[in-house]
């Protein structure tokens, strides 16, 4: 393994995901817990929608940009697989990229292959794109903005950072890092590099929001980005807050709960982005601020993980913690989760009532991210 070129252990890396996407197949079929994300048959079922000629939004909880109904239309005339084999593809385009970008950070060569294998093999990031999970286009969208952002080329970077954003709402959170970290003694007036990155972004966002209203109206304003700003979803999942939305589920919406519900995220973004706020330091900003916004969510499911951990690679150089510790964490965290999902298979699957556990889990794996957290940033190497 360890003397296989960059090229060989992206086609074996490649391979291992085309395995699990084969074997999907025999997985649906034989067990009751399905392989194959639920999200993935929606979007399938937007794609048909696109290729009979009517809206993506015709499908029930699609709440997805159109283009992402529209990359995926081959699931319909060439193979249901299609979309899998695609973000597992992409899954290796995202390595690629963080080992150029630990190269513009000058990071020694043996340490940029640890980090770029760490991704390539990371079970969890294998699974993910091979269930059909489509944020590892996402992930690729903000791997190139990061990418051409440290190579100094605003537009471009501002263009890729209004693409991503437009796929999915969360890379919004990284403008204001990246915003910071093109700042001139004087923290008040925006410079030349500032203007060139808020423009092209802006307005690329506002194209094609217009060009998307155009052909689907006021459905896909609602569905892609309205909905997601009023969303309460009392489905069970990791979130901290779930037990609480559960409970509450037919009372009307509060504006003093979502204040309290946002407000620690939106604290701890703006002040990590002040803290990080060098360009060197922009990757360990971006990943502490995924981490926040992942943790403290209303909605938290096993996709959003691939948020920071797509970042987590390029920030590895840097850590202090020592590999007994950071065993020690890795460990805390998966057992967490896993306390948290046998709690979930037996209410889904067995019908039992663990709600409560659910909660407690749900409690536990929110203290875990938050030591987690605090143990990376106490141990981050300026």
């Amino acid at each position: 393994m360890a003397k296989l070129s960059l090229k060989g252990h992206c086609t074996l890396a490649y391979l291992i995901r085309i395995t699990l996407v084969t074997y999907s197949y025999f997985h649906d079929k034989t067990f009751s817990v399905p392989y194959t994300d639920v999200d993935y048959t929606v979007f399938t079922d937007a794609a048909r929608h696109m290729v009979q000629g009517s809206s993506p939004f015709e499908r029930s909880t699609y709440r997805y940009t159109p283009l992402l109904a529209l990359l995926l239309t081959p699931n319909i005339f060439l193979h249901e697989s299609f979309g899998k084999i695609l973000f597992s593809f992409v899954d290796i385009l995202v390595g690629i990229l963080i080992h150029k970008i630990l190269s513009l950070q000058h990071t020694n060569e043996n340490l940029k292959s640890i980090c770029t294998l760490l991704w390539l093999y990371n079970p969890f990031v294998i699974i993910i794109s091979t269930r059909g999970n489509a944020d590892s286009v996402a992930v690729l969208l903000v791997m190139l903005t990061l990418y051409t952002f440290l190579q100094d080329k605003y537009i471009q970077a501002g263009f890729l950072h209004a693409i991503s954003i437009h796929f999915r709402l969360y890379p919004l959170i990284f403008s204001i890092p990246m915003y910071f970290s093109l700042r001139s003694k004087n923290y008040l007036m925006p410079n030349k590099n500032q203007i060139k990155l808020v423009l092209s972004c802006v307005c690329l966002t506002v194209l094609l929001a217009v060009i998307n209203y155009y052909f689907y109206g006021y459905k896909y304003l609602y569905e892609s980005f309205l909905y997601h700003l009023t969303r309460k979803d009392t489905k069970h999942n990791f979130s901290v807050y779930f037990y609480m939305l559960y409970l509450s589920a037919n009372q009307p919406s509060s504006i003093i709960q979502k204040t309290l519900t946002f407000l620690p995220q939106l604290l701890l973004l703006l002040l990590l982005s002040y803290k990080y706020s060098d360009k060197s330091q922009l990757p360990f900003a971006m990943f502490t601020q995924a981490m926040v916004v992942v943790t403290y969510n209303p909605v938290l499911t096993s996709q959003y993980f691939f948020w920071y951990l797509s970042l987590l690679p390029l920030c590895l150089p840097r850590f202090g913690l020592s590999i007994r510790r950071s065993l020690c964490l890795c460990f805390i965290w998966i057992f967490s989760q896993a306390l948290w999902l046998l709690a979930a298979y037996l209410l889904e699957f067995k019908g039992m009532n663990t709600f409560t556990y659910i909660w407690i889990a749900s409690l536990l794996f929110f203290v875990v991210n938050v030591k987690i957290l605090n143990d990376i940033i106490v141990y981050y190497k300026c």
